[in-house]
């Protein structure tokens, strides 16, 4: 059964790359990602159970749901994806799943449900903008005593100390070609990059930023400021913060994206720091990691700070974009 309630017309950035293979191909090869699910989903999932899968893609987790025994699993996603889901799911003999083409506010079920498995993290979490309406979803259909999957999620960042990834950053300011690349030469410094870093790029503490305790946060609570503190090991210059998630899935089944844990198609998220800046074992510091605003295609702004009580740096990528240059902003020359 497919509901397709959401017109092709109105297809945003994010629907359009999801109806690639390529994205869910992705995804489908991170083993780490995939076989972590289908072990928590396995343990979580009882005969009798009925499951809802929101934002399915190709539907491997409504799948696992029904070969764990689900008596009722609906699958649902707002990209067109879904009927090649659908697809997916008849060629491998499931006839108990339901493929729903909605969102969290279109989206319309006639009974509740026992248990919600999403794989809603985006890089560094908020990349992709998922989470207020899964909460939504949870609220309006999870019965009482339901689970979620995962059940946490928790935000990580670690102090980068790379001189490789310096002169990297540092690229347009050394005019190469005998060029002057002055007017962008201190950009790489001041936006977001997707990197996979070597655990050794790394000061070896890091610092906890907050978690998510998936059953239990309120969408009006959802924090939009993510701070931890940490005492760097060693007197060291650090040219960028690193940010990463972990999640623990179902009791026993939990995985990480930092540069210390396996690979996963999620890497980690730099955040450059415009100058260098100086840590000592001397001095606590406080970083902060911040998602801005909802994401809009695939642009999604942060802001990032660090500071020692008697130095501060910080970065609002929203900011410095709304600076630009009226004429580029506005696509005109």
């Amino acid at each position: 059964m497919s509901h397709d309630d959401t017109s092709d017309s109105q297809s945003t950035p994010y629907r359009m790359s999801y109806r690639d293979v390529a994205m869910h191909k992705v995804m489908l090869q991170d083993v780490v990602r995939t076989e972590a699910y289908e072990q928590s989903i396995a343990e979580v999932v009882q005969p009798g159970h009925s499951v809802l899968d929101f934002g399915c893609g190709t539907g491997i987790l409504a799948m696992f749901a029904a070969r764990a025994g689900a008596k009722k699993v609906i699958a649902v996603d707002r990209s067109p994806f879904i009927k090649t889901a659908q697809e997916i799911a008849a060629a491998n003999g499931f006839d108990n799943i339901d493929f729903y083409h909605d969102d969290d506010q279109s989206l319309q079920l006639d009974e509740k449900v026992d248990v919600i498995v999403s794989e809603w993290m985006g890089h560094c979490l908020f990349y992709e903008a998922m989470l207020e309406p899964l909460l939504a979803v949870r609220d309006r259909y999870l019965a009482d005593g339901g689970t979620r999957i995962p059940a946490e999620v928790t935000l990580h960042a670690g102090l980068v100390c790379d001189a490789e990834l310096l002169e990297d950053l540092a690229f347009l300011r050394d005019k190469p070609y005998g060029m002057d690349f002055s007017p962008v030469a201190d950009a790489p410094f001041q936006q977001t990059d997707l990197v996979t870093l070597d655990p050794e790029s790394l000061l070896q503490t890091t610092a906890e930023l907050g978690s998510l305790n998936m059953h239990l946060l309120c969408r009006a609570d959802t924090p939009r400021v993510f701070t931890g503190t940490l005492r760097p090991e060693r007197k060291s210059e650090i040219h960028a913060l690193c940010g990463w998630f972990s999640t623990s899935l179902s009791p026993g089944v939990a995985f990480g994206t930092g540069p210390n844990d396996l690979p996963t198609h999620w890497d980690q998220i730099l955040f450059p720091l415009p100058e260098p800046f100086t840590v000592d074992p001397s001095r606590e510091l406080t970083l902060s990691i911040s998602p801005l605003t909802e994401q809009t295609g695939k642009e999604q702004f942060w802001s990032w700070s660090i500071t020692d009580g008697q130095t501060e740096v910080s970065v609002n990528e929203q900011q410095l974009a709304m600076q630009a240059p009226s004429c580029l902003r506005r696509g005109k020359l």
